[in-house]
């Protein structure tokens, strides 16, 4: 096992910190203004109305999206409050709840267009589906990719077709891959993947797998989620039933860990757990609503352990 101290660009941590990427790429700080674009995504097209298993009628939107605001009227207050918070000077304009490329390809060349016109802004970054990529989309981002970043988070969220089939997700592991593949080859962007632990009969064999999935593909970062119950979503149905329970903060992190230790100490990490956007609809865990506590506690775990992300990188 290498000694923590080989890893000092991780800033002390036990694993690759999206914000040290960030730092090494800009030679500073960058923070993310987060804003909200799309309002649908084709699985609530499809099943009127309902999404994936998870999802509340507000996606991954935070209150601060609700009333949505004009773009630049987001982008403007957001910027000023991370400025002012965090005495920073350059920005990633991030469009972050539903399907950002989901049948509205003319009004989303435009908002990223406007969002990198914005004072400080020096890239854009957004999510959506592995079945959400219309042919046209690779040109438009690799041009733009010239002259600014560019950064697609997909919804991956498992590699097992099983798994997809229970979050009602509505696309393949298949489709993920071929996705990931399409971004790095047709418009050389960073690739983000979102991956969520807490499945019911998650193994470590397959924590393990998917590691070694995402080490074998062009993907950049990570954003880990705990799968988490928000009211009036499918998944309360069944956790009111006694189908479905969520896993506590320890379970969780030892998962977090062996996916950890497995994957490619390049590989930056943006997030360790999810935190529930709207704290009155959370059912279960309550551990969730704490922004800082279980990242922190996953760390310590590390640090206790003496693991790092990528200890067991070689001999995957």
């Amino acid at each position: 096992m290498e000694p923590m101290n080989n890893f000092p660009e991780w800033d002390g941590q036990p694993y690759f910190p999206i914000s040290r990427f960030y730092k090494n790429l800009f030679g500073e700080k960058v923070y993310k203004i987060t804003v909200g674009a799309a309002q649908t995504c084709p699985n609530r097209e499809k099943n009127k109305g309902v999404g994936c298993i998870f999802c509340d009628e507000l996606g991954s939107a935070g209150n601060h999206l609700v009333k949505r605001m004009p773009l630049k009227t987001q982008i403007t207050l957001n910027r000023e409050r991370l400025r002012k918070r965090f005495k920073t000077n350059r920005f990633l304009v991030y469009f972050q709840p539903f399907t950002n490329t989901f049948n509205r390809f003319n009004q989303f060349r435009q908002d990223i267009e406007l969002a990198l016109e914005q004072d400080r802004v020096v890239g854009v970054a957004f999510g959506t589906r592995p079945d959400c990529l219309p042919d046209e989309i690779y040109p438009f981002l690799k041009s733009i990719g010239e002259t600014s970043y560019v950064s697609v988070e997909l919804g991956v969220q498992s590699f097992n077709n099983n798994k997809l089939e229970f979050l009602n997700r509505g696309h393949s592991a298949e489709q993920s891959i071929k996705a990931v593949k399409d971004l790095k080859e047709k418009a050389n962007v960073n690739v983000g993947i979102h991956l969520i632990f807490g499945l019911p009969d998650e193994t470590d064999a397959e924590i393990i797998s998917t590691a070694e999935i995402i080490n074998r593909l062009p993907i950049d970062n990570v954003k880990l989620h705990n799968l988490h119950v928000l009211a009036n979503t499918p998944l309360h149905e069944l956790y009111t039933s006694g189908d479905f329970q969520p896993l506590e903060l320890e379970e969780y992190s030892k998962r977090v860990i062996l996916f950890l230790s497995h994957l490619s100490p390049q590989t930056a990490i943006q997030r360790l757990a999810a935190v529930a956007p709207r704290w009155d609809e959370l059912i279960a865990p309550q551990w969730t609503k704490d922004r800082l506590k279980p990242s922190q506690f996953i760390i310590n775990q590390m640090k206790s352990q003496g693991v790092h992300q990528g200890v067991h990188f070689h001999t995957s």
